[in-house]
Formats: C-alpha cells, structure tokens, sequence
C-alpha cells in the first residue's frame, strides 16, 4: 500500500460522513448526462456496420471507410484527459454543452457529407466533442450526487448506460442501414442532442470553478499528442504486429507522455493526476477498465464478423443476432447495485469476469451454430456492466470534487485506449489467422469461424487477467469496508 493510503482512509471516513448529510439531489441532471453517454457510446460502434452500405454509396475507398471508425477514436481517446480539464476550469456545465454542441454539429457533418474526406472530417470532429461531453458528463454524476446512496446509482446508471449504448450502436445501426439510410445513423443524433440540451440547460446547476485556474496548455498539448501518438499506433497494429508505424507511434508516445509526467509530478494543480495513480484501488480499476472495454469492444468486431462474413448475414440481420448481448447488458445493468450490495465492487466485478470467461471460452472453441454463438455473447453482455459499473465506482470514491474533470478523465483514457487496443489487438490476430486458413484452402467462410475462435482466445485471456485484478480489488474494498 502507498504511503497515501491512510489520508485516503480519513478523507474517506470525512466524505462518507458528508455523503451522509447531503439530501437527494433531482435526477433531472442524470438524464441528461446519461443519454449524453449513451449516443456517445452508440457513435463508437453504428458505423461497424454501416460500413458496406457507405463504402458502396458515397463512394469511400476501405482505406477511407477503417479512418471513420479511428478517426472518431483517435479523437476521442487522446483529448478525453484535456476534456476533463476543461470541465474543472470553465465549468461542467458549460464544457458538458460545449462538447454537446460540437458533437451536434459534427453529426451534421457526417451525415450529409457529399465525400469521403469530409465525412473523415466530420468524425474527427465527433470525436473532439465526444471527449469534451463525456469527460464532462462524468464530472457531473460525481458532482452533482453527493449524497453516497444517490452517487452509486448514478454512476450504475451512467456507466451502464455506456456499455448500452456501445453493444445497441450496432444493433440499430444494421436497423437504420436497412429501414432508411446510413446517413441517419448519424443524423439521429441531431434530436437527441437538442432534448438532451435542453434538459441540461434547465436542470443541470452552472457549478462554476473555484477559484482561478490555468489550462495547462503546453502540458495539454504534449499530453494530447502523446495520447493521440498511442491511439494511431495502436490503430497502425490492425496492419500486423510488425508495423514500423505503429511501434514508432507508440515510442513516441512513451517520450511524450513521460515528459509531461515530469513536469507534472512537482505541480500543485497538475493537468495529470499522477498522485490517484500511486493508489492500488485507482491503478488496478484503471487497468480493469483498459481490459474491460478489449473485451467489450473486441466482442462486438469479432461477432459483426462471424455472422457477416462466416454466414453471409445482412447489416439488418447481424443487428438482430446482437440484440440478446445488447439486452443481456440493459438487464444486468439494472441488477448490478443490489449486487454490488450484496457482495461488494470488487465481488461483483469478479461475476462479471467470470462471465466474460465462459461466453469467450464457448466462441474460442468454435460455436456451432449461430444460436450458440448468439447465446455465448448474451453472456459477456451480462458480464460488461457487471464489470463497469464497479470499476467506475471503486475508481472515482478516489476522486477530489475539484479534480473530477481530470480524475475521471483519466480512468475513461484508460478505458478508451482498451477500446483501440481491443480493435488493433483482436484485429490484426483475426487478420492473420483468416489469411493463413485461406493459405491452406479453407472455404472462406469456415476460415472466418476459425479466425473469430482465435480472437476470442484472447479475449478469454483478458477475461482471466480481469479476474486477477478483481480478486485484489475484493481484498482491497473489504479491507476499506471493514476499517469504516
């Protein structure tokens, strides 16, 4: 344990009795944030399946069509640290409808783009306004719901809300692709984003920053570009794990983000928040959240591909087999706070870890049919909120109301980067093991159930390290429970 940890123990103790005091705040804030979240998550994954329909239609090179997936995630997962800053300077709410506002009007954007290169545009854009609401959004939930009983089941909802929204995105995307458009995949946002404003507008408190605080600009930008270094370089990896590209990307990476550590470690109001990441809880749920969103958004890849390219089915089709994963999730999301009351965070991330385990292990080993595989990923969607929800409330019961800009925006870098990582990672492995069936004579689509098994292999790995940090997280909430 870190020297910290006993002032962490008293700050807890103190916010525990301030918890305790607080009455209930209204929930007309969390609506807001909530469906926030959900359409940002939904964005990550609607275009999966869209993609054929754009490529065809625009037209789009497949070069073009794998930059408006990374473009958004490139975007989204190197500004999400600054994000957070902005939000403890100018104001959650202002930085949470400023983000907003630019993620409206780059749906815009993408939606009625006339090429290629403006729809790419579109989803850098996205992904800039996604980071700066999301990363806000979360500040919010912490902020506004100070009352403990409230504050973990506003951060369930949220959190469970995200993976929603990520598992749905390409159910409805197939939807919207068959019924109407791709083009509505994304115009849809353009009236959920003006409710989901409003709302804010009326019920969410201006909660303007105490006191005077910088931006950090250079920090910000070493920061950024460092984060953006590593997202590209794991993008680069989808190529083949021998990529000059992507190794130099992430070295440079490395360089950037070591120095901004640097400069950062002797500040008092840092942009990095290197201090929480000397707490155990805060590391290993950081590091349970990288692995929790590979899994999550390596799942959904590997299955748009088996039911596609293994069965031959339709964007609408593929859509309707996720429905059971995207379900699975919306219920469990719903019984995860009387779990965790029940058997603690860290007990109930443990559940959700087991899951994972046995709904990967049935894919690695080659589903049978699309109803077993189809029943398999309802299993990891059960487990992926079980395991967020509690992630996200061990990691932010860390976090400073004045530094929860930053504090969560750190624990979503995290996630945000398994979420490249699980895509290049599980990409390139599925890649290469289709190409070296097809070497051998493999039928096409049996070389694709035989390249999905091998992507979920490692999935169940990531599933069975996740395990490992939920044993040390049971240790470490109960330790904390019981010294309360």
């Amino acid at each position: 344990m870190s020297e910290a940890t006993p002032l962490l123990d008293a700050k807890q103790e103190n916010d525990q009795e301030h918890f305790q005091e607080e009455p209930n705040a209204s929930w007309m804030p969390m609506a807001a944030v909530g469906v926030a979240q959900l359409m940002v998550m939904l964005d990550a994954t609607v275009v999966n399946v869209a993609l054929p329909s754009i490529g065809s239609q625009l037209p789009a090179t497949p070069t073009a069509l794998q930059w408006t997936i990374s473009a958004y995630i490139l975007m989204y997962g190197s500004l999400l640290l600054f994000g957070g800053r902005v939000a403890d300077v100018i104001g959650r709410r202002r930085a949470f409808l400023g983000g907003l506002t630019a993620f409206a009007v780059a749906s815009v954007l993408c939606g009625l783009a006339p090429n290629q290169e403006l729809l790419i545009a579109g989803r850098a854009l996205q992904g800039l306004g996604a980071a700066v609401l999301s990363a806000a959004a979360l500040s919010l939930v912490i902020t506004v719901y100070r009352n403990e009983g409230q504050q973990k089941a506003a951060l369930a909802i949220w959190s469970g809300l995200g993976v929603v929204g990520a598992i749905i995105g390409a159910v409805l995307g197939g939807f919207i692709v068959s019924a109407v458009s791709w083009r509505w995949a994304f115009l849809i946002n353009i009236p959920v984003s003006l409710a989901v404003g409003v709302i804010a507008l009326r019920s969410v408190p201006a909660m303007a920053p105490t006191g005077k605080r910088s931006l950090r600009f250079p920090s910000a930008f070493l920061a950024t570009t460092g984060l953006a270094a590593l997202s590209f370089g794991l993008i680069r990896l989808h190529d083949g794990m021998s990529s000059g590209t992507a190794w130099g990307s992430m070295a440079l990476s490395a360089v950037l983000l070591t120095v901004v550590a640097r400069v950062e470690l002797g500040e008092d109001d840092p942009l990095l928040p290197l201090h929480l990441l000397r707490i155990p809880a805060y590391w290993l749920s950081s590091l349970g959240l990288l692995l929790a969103a590979m899994v999550m958004m390596g799942s959904s890849y590997l299955a748009s591909n088996y039911f596609q390219g293994s069965h031959d089915f339709s964007a609408f089709a593929t859509g309707l087999a996720l429905l059971p994963m995207g379900l699975a999730s919306l219920v469990f999301a719903l019984v995860v706070p009387s779990l965790i009351g029940r058997v603690g965070p860290g007990g109930a991330y443990l559940v959700g870890a087991i899951a994972q385990i046995a709904g990967a292990s049935v894919l690695a080993s080659g589903p049978s049919s699309t109803a077993v595989a189809t029943i398999a990923l309802a299993v990891i969607g059960a487990g992926l909120p079980t395991v967020f929800v509690p992630l996200y409330g061990i990691g932010t019961s860390h976090v400073r109301p004045e530094e929860a800009g930053v504090g969560s925006g750190l624990l979503n870098t995290f996630n945000e980067s398994g979420a490249a990582l699980g895509i290049a990672v599980i990409g390139t492995i599925l890649t290469a093991s289709v190409r070296n069936e097809l070497d051998t004579g493999i039928a096409p689509p049996q070389a694709m159930t035989t390249g999905v098994g091998a992507g979920f292999l490692a999935l169940v790995i990531c599933a069975a390290l996740a395990a490992c940090i939920a044993l040390a997280l049971h240790r470490l909430t109960r330790a904390t429970a019981k010294q309360h």
